[in-house]
């Protein structure tokens, strides 16, 4: 596996960048294999937060190459709780907000099985997706998506600007904080924009992140953890400008930020500088922000594994539930090597082995078969449907564990 050290800030380049929060180093997130593939050993990346002490950026220190990742890539939008609804609502926000003209043309990088475009389909817009996973892309084509298998770059906008022309509206969801080279991406962006284009993304928002204590979320995809107040003079000094931020609890606290080129047609509200106070009355920018965070790691941590260890000793059979990235880095941070089984509802995930420590991913049907003791919910935002639904296994004697934010042993009693 190929990857690097970044010594100097995606953002503004500068080279004053200080440790700030450390997990242990884990393999990269995704990578779920078959078990013809159990015999390569998994290298471990450094799994680190730096922050830059120029404009306040924070990124991982390690860089995995991106075709390592994404071109080997199981995740599906619909997979995904709640998203396709999600998807529907933004289309919707943004037709109402910005009111691209009928037929006009609408561009999602990184558009996985198409979920986004089709909501805009369907308001009578022509869509574009860009995919680098053809197997993922060929889901879109399948359902009347026109998909392009490559990925986005300054270069490839201009092919695309030549074919398709300048779109009304572009998108990139759950995407920009994994680019390493962000400077060719904006200006491939700025490439199939006019005065009147917008272009929005959604991404993990990191005050969120942390008020909501879902830290799994870092991992070797996610590149960058942004706040609008570095993010607004990095795109101020590429010749684009922020003009609406919403926050939101996707993902356990995402934002969409709408951008446009610098003076466009539209006015900047202000959900900007509204945004930007409060990140500095949560304390960014000042040193206890991430001292406390890391510190409440270490102590939950703490108690999993005094808890855990009891039911170890009770000879109580555990397995998890949830087959995603957050789970590998929940697992290798807290060190969960003793799993029976994984269970996951994701069908491509069923029959593979967790990255490193090589658990068998298995339907949620087989918990009945196996008759575990007790599951960890490592999917625990979504853990009151996960319980919906196998309410048999607590009657059966079985408990649920709820690892984060806080420690909880569920059962029927």
């Amino acid at each position: 596996m190929k990857y690097y050290k970044r010594n100097n800030c995606r953002l503004c380049k500068g080279k004053r960048l200080k440790k700030s929060l450390i997990l242990n180093p884990s393999p990269w997130a995704d990578d779920y294999v078959s078990r013809s593939n159990l015999s390569k050993k998994k290298k471990l990346v450094p799994l680190n937060l730096d922050v830059c002490q120029i404009c306040g950026n924070v990124q991982l220190d390690h860089v995995i190459d991106q075709s390592e990742v994404y071109l080997n890539y199981t995740y599906e939008t619909s997979s995904s709780l709640g998203l396709s609804e999600h998807f529907k609502k933004t289309a919707e926000t943004i037709i109402k907000k910005y009111k691209p003209q009928k037929k006009s043309l609408v561009i999602d990088i990184g558009s996985n099985d198409g979920t986004l475009l089709s909501h805009f389909k369907k308001k009578d817009l022509k869509v574009l997706g860009i995919e680098p996973m053809s197997s993922i892309a060929s889901i879109a084509k399948k359902n009347k998506i026109k998909t392009l298998v490559n990925f986005f770059s300054k270069n490839f906008s201009k092919k695309i600007k030549k074919n398709f022309g300048i779109a009304s509206v572009i998108s990139a969801n759950n995407v920009v904080a994994n680019i390493d080279n962000l400077d060719d991406f904006f200006e491939g962006i700025k490439n199939l924009m006019n005065k009147d284009s917008i272009f929005f993304f959604e991404t993990f928002y990191l005050p969120l992140q942390i008020k909501n204590f879902v830290w799994d979320f870092i991992y070797h995809e996610h590149l960058s953890y942004f706040r609008i107040e570095p993010l607004k003079k990095y795109f101020k000094k590429l010749g684009l400008e922020i003009i609406g931020v919403e926050t939101n609890n996707v993902k356990g606290g995402s934002m969409r930020c709408v951008i446009q080129l610098l003076n466009g047609s539209k006015r900047p509200d202000k959900s900007v500088e509204n945004c930007i106070s409060k990140e500095k009355s949560y304390g960014f920018g000042k040193k206890y922000i991430f001292e406390k965070f890391s510190n409440k790691i270490g102590k939950a941590r703490s108690i999993f594994e005094k808890k855990i260890k009891n039911l170890i000793l009770k000879k109580k059979t555990i397995s998890g539930y949830g087959a995603s990235a957050t789970s590998t880095t929940l697992m290798h941070h807290y060190n969960i090597n003793f799993l029976d089984s994984l269970y996951d509802d994701f069908k491509v995930k069923q029959g593979l082995y967790s990255p490193g420590f090589n658990v068998p991913v298995k339907a949620s049907s087989k918990i009945y078969k196996d008759n575990p003791d007790c599951i960890i919910i490592l999917a625990w935002r979504y853990k009151n449907q996960i319980i919906k639904k196998h309410k048999k296994f607590l009657k059966n004697g079985g408990s649920f564990i709820i690892p984060l934010p806080k420690y909880q042993l569920i059962n029927s009693k």
